[in-house]
């Protein structure tokens, strides 16, 4: 809690330091702001606003000889209450577009690890994205497409809109009649049918029946498992480890292992997004309740897709560029939002 409300002085240069070091990664020194061309302040006016935002806890001094960089609270400061609203390019849009739009069409988990990708390219951060649980599943209804040959497409659409899909091999081809007549009756057996029972009880449903015979039927009935085994819990999809490791403060490589040993507990991950309320969240180092995440921010944002919800995460070191952070996980989710809701 500060003691004062900052002055426009000491609010622009705290501005001034956050963007120059988010940038460079180096120490802010008086000098250096003064050349900025938007700055109309001498260095020792600059110096002396530095000072007083260092006894207010908000830049320190790593190095005697050495500019100021923020704190923890200096940055929480200036994502509160200084940062301003940066918009994605065009480019970074048409990209997410793209991909995203394909999500009411295309495999689900695809499309958001390769969005996951995708934002970890846009923010040269680490990006985490957790797809919602769908252990309650219902299944809307089964397409089976010839793939020549041998081989079938089985298409899985589930309620919310989640579609997986998975190649099936049959003992000799399937005829056209065949493949219709198995989809039309599978569709009458099987929709509105909890996943997890379709899983469990299909080799029970089919027999007696006949269709139990046809090699397309075997084939699904010993696929059953993987075929209607969408993630009983939340699905945790990453991109942007090199990213990542571009960054400076992970030029150490035992504080890179650190991170990565990360991507292995998918507890963390889970109390990480636990909390997620609408809107953007932004946690700055030690405002993460897990000590492994001290030393990082995090960028949140849940998503909807119909009555489901997951959420999009940007990790990387305190030194994130926020405006930019936020503004991804904001557009990606109003996008996945918006794509779905068009369905």
């Amino acid at each position: 809690m500060l003691k004062r409300d900052l002055t426009e002085r000491e609010k622009l240069v705290l501005r001034e330091v956050v963007g120059q070091y988010i940038l460079k990664a180096v120490p802010v020194g008086s000098r250096t702001l003064a050349k900025q061309s938007n700055f109309k302040l001498s260095p020792a006016t600059i110096r002396n606003a530095m000072a007083d935002l260092e006894e207010m806890g908000l830049l320190y001094q790593p190095h005697t000889s050495a500019g100021r960089i923020p704190s923890e609270s200096g940055y929480r400061l200036f994502v509160d209450n200084l940062m301003a609203h940066q918009e994605l390019t065009s480019r970074e849009k048409d990209l997410l577009d793209g991909e995203i739009n394909k999500i009411v069409t295309s495999d689900v988990k695809d499309v958001l690890e390769q969005t996951a990708r995708l934002l970890a390219e846009i923010s040269n951060l680490l990006c985490v994205v957790m797809s919602p649980p769908l252990r309650e599943g219902i299944l809307h209804r089964i397409d089976l497409i010839g793939a020549g040959g041998d081989k079938i497409l089985a298409v899985i659409t589930i309620q919310s809109g989640f579609v997986r899909s998975m190649f099936l091999e049959v003992q000799s081809e399937i005829k056209p009649e065949e493949l219709e007549y198995a989809t039309a009756f599978l569709n009458q057996r099987l929709s509105g049918l909890k996943l997890s029972d379709i899983r469990d009880t299909l080799n029970e449903r089919l027999k007696g029946s006949g269709i139990e015979r046809i090699p397309l039927m075997k084939s699904m009935a010993a696929r059953a498992e993987d075929l209607f085994s969408f993630a009983e819990k939340e699905d945790y999809l990453f991109g942007g480890v090199g990213e990542l490791a571009a960054q400076p403060e992970f030029y150490n490589v035992a504080e890179l292992r650190k991170i990565l040993s990360l991507l292995e507990d998918k507890s963390m991950f889970m109390h990480l997004f636990a909390r997620q309320v609408d809107g953007v969240q932004v946690r700055i180092g030690r405002e993460n309740a897990t000590k492994s995440l001290s030393t990082l921010s995090i960028v949140t944002a849940p998503y909807k897709f119909r009555q489901l919800c997951g959420a999009i995460g940007l990790i990387g070191p305190t030194r994130m560029d926020y405006p930019k952070a936020v503004s991804i996980v904001e557009y990606a989710a109003k996008k996945i939002d918006a794509a779905v809701s068009k369905e």
